[in-house]
């Protein structure tokens, strides 16, 4: 008798290491305080899969290109939005800069100020939206940077606005994003077959669909609960930044590099060459 091929074998289905689910804009009447409570909901869970250097993606793909940006940091005051528990304070801290960093659920702020009790290294935390960066004076920092927050957050004009404001003329925003054109539309899926398959080897393609239609992402990986992204345009981006007097001085789609590769090969091969999931992006502030 012939077995069905559009599956592994006649076990369960495997449950998909991520889902998620859109809301168009329209339709979309989340605020902050439920953005902070799904971060808050997961802030222990996310932070187990973190060592001082982050997770996989960011420790090899992101982070390397974020810091040969940033270039030296040494006295430098820089901001950290959306800092989560604070790992990549901590590194840039250990560098010699002055940081500060802010993140809008006060789970991972409380997590962050326990690190720091643990091992001083000087920062400061904040709990709040990059939305409201009403705490920090105007013109006050070197750096502002933001390590995979910006999509997260909800009102992102103000966001930008804010982090123009408390930047120093000429001061640097570096910052990284899951990459609005391929990792982050409200239809993007590896075509698999068998359908139920996890192997990179089993990925065909990568369907990317209704590119335009800016909204809510709600989503989940490992089976943690649900937080929302939300999904805008390339073009949305690089407007704010010229509209708040932002010149882009770098613009870089990070892969790993083949040592990373060769230790990593379930996370890494057949997948970073072939689409970028990530953009990190430089810029520098114009003076008023």
């Amino acid at each position: 008798m012939r077995r069905n091929r559009t599956r592994l074998s006649r076990e369960p289905i495997i449950k998909p290491l991520f889902t998620s689910s859109f809301i168009h804009e329209k339709n979309n009447h989340v605020i902050d305080k439920e953005i902070a409570q799904q971060w808050n909901g997961v802030a222990e869970k996310w932070v187990a899969r973190y060592t001082e250097h982050g997770d996989i993606n960011r420790e090899y793909v992101i982070d390397p290109t974020m810091l040969k940006i940033l270039g030296n940091v040494k006295n430098k005051r820089i901001l950290d939005t959306g800092c989560g528990a604070g790992y990549f304070c901590r590194r840039l801290a250990r560098k010699g800069a002055r940081v500060t960093g802010i993140d809008i659920s006060n789970k991972l702020i409380e997590i962050a100020k326990l690190k720091e009790k643990g091992q001083s290294l000087g920062i400061s935390y904040y709990a709040g939206s990059i939305s409201n960066l009403g705490m920090l004076s105007s013109s006050t920092f070197d750096v502002v940077v933001s390590n995979m927050a910006l999509m997260d957050t909800l009102n992102l004009k103000k966001a930008m606005e804010e982090i123009s404001r408390v930047l120093k003329n000429n001061g640097k925003l570096v910052f990284s994003i899951s990459h609005p054109c391929f990792a982050s539309s409200s239809t993007n899926e590896w075509e698999k077959q068998p359908l139920d398959s996890e192997r990179n080897e089993d990925r065909l393609c990568r369907k990317i669909d209704r590119y335009f239609d800016r909204g809510r992402v709600i989503w989940s990986m490992y089976g943690f609960p649900s937080v929302s992204s939300f999904h805008r345009t390339l073009s949305d981006y690089i407007k704010l930044l010229i509209t708040n007097e932002f010149v882009i001085t770098h613009f870089e789609e990070p892969v790993p590099d083949p040592r990373a590769v060769e230790e990593h090969p379930r996370d890494f091969a057949n997948d970073y060459d072939r689409i970028p999931l990530f953009l990190v992006i430089g810029a520098k502030r114009l003076p008023s």
